[in-house]
């Protein structure tokens, strides 16, 4: 009984996760030693790993290496297991957000999902469709934090993209319910408002006022589903709810349910539907 005792414990207790941080261009080892002090105060009880890389070197050279270090931890994300990816956190700042952008784009392609993501003065086009795509690489959230007084987003990222707008400058043009935002404050001036820390100490109080975690539950089928953020709202009413989770019903009789992202996670017929709003309830109901 004893052994049984020390094994029940064992599986109840709750798997810290890791943060990978992926910092940005000329980021030195000292700020990313204070970089790790600020990532830690965000997550207490996770890992940090600094994915060190080789961008202090001229922009040109930097970039080329910034594709390196992608295809890099790609890999060693892919290689993970299931459970480790689950709950891996991936925090980039900078060109550093841009290669966490195009890693999550490619699992998402896979079907691979990763815990969450923290996006921070991202030097990323704030109109590219891959930011809607890789969401689907998220279990919880994606957090961008975003500072308008940075000069280096302002200024230098239009000139190398083409007159775009960067993410990190003024948010995200997109709206859905796993990503949230907040702007960075700052005493500094200019360029000095591209530092990490300045977005580090945002997403410190922006992870502190997120929602609690959705569970992972698995939603029975019927028809072929495509999951859709937000599912269109016209023409159905809900005939059932559990802890955000919605049963609807169209005018015409179909079927689905929704998550409390406003995912569409199953389609079809009344009967099948019940049955699998049934199930999910079970599972909600046996979480701990």
């Amino acid at each position: 009984m004893r052994y049984l005792f020390f094994i029940f414990l064992l599986l109840s207790l709750k798997v810290s996760g890791e943060v990978f941080f992926v910092p940005g261009w000329r980021t030195g080892f000292d700020s990313r030693d204070l970089c790790v002090v600020r990532l830690k105060e965000a997550y207490p009880e996770e890992k940090i790993t600094v994915k060190s890389w080789d961008s202090l070197q001229p922009w040109d050279v930097t970039k080329e290496n910034a594709r390196k270090q992608t295809a890099k931890l790609l890999e060693e994300v892919l290689a993970m297991s299931p459970e480790n990816r689950g709950n891996l956190i991936l925090v980039g700042h900078s060109i550093g957000a841009q290669i966490a952008v195009d890693i999550l784009y490619e699992l998402s392609l896979r079907g691979m999902k990763i815990h969450s993501a923290a996006l921070l003065g991202a030097a990323v086009n704030d109109d590219d469709p891959r930011i809607e795509a890789l969401l689907g690489a998220i279990k919880n959230y994606c957090c961008i934090v975003y500072n308008p007084d940075d000069w280096v987003l302002r200024y230098l990222f239009p000139l190398d993209n083409s007159l775009h707008s960067p993410l990190g400058l003024n948010g995200w043009i997109g709206k859905n319910p796993q990503v949230y935002e907040m702007k960075a404050v700052s005493d500094r001036f200019g360029f000095c408002n591209h530092y990490a820390y300045i977005y580090l100490d945002a997403l410190i109080c922006l992870v502190k006022k997120l929602p609690p975690e959705y569970p992972d539950v698995q939603v029975l089928q019927d028809e072929s589903n495509k999951e859709r953020v937000p599912a269109d709202e016209i023409f159905w009413e809900s005939v059932d709810n559990f802890r955000d989770w919605q049963l609807q019903k169209s005018i015409d009789g179909k079927f689905r349910i929704l998550d409390p992202q406003g995912k569409r996670r199953a389609n079809g017929s009344e009967v099948k539907m019940r049955e699998a709003f049934a199930d999910v309830k079970k599972q909600l109901t046996a979480e701990k």
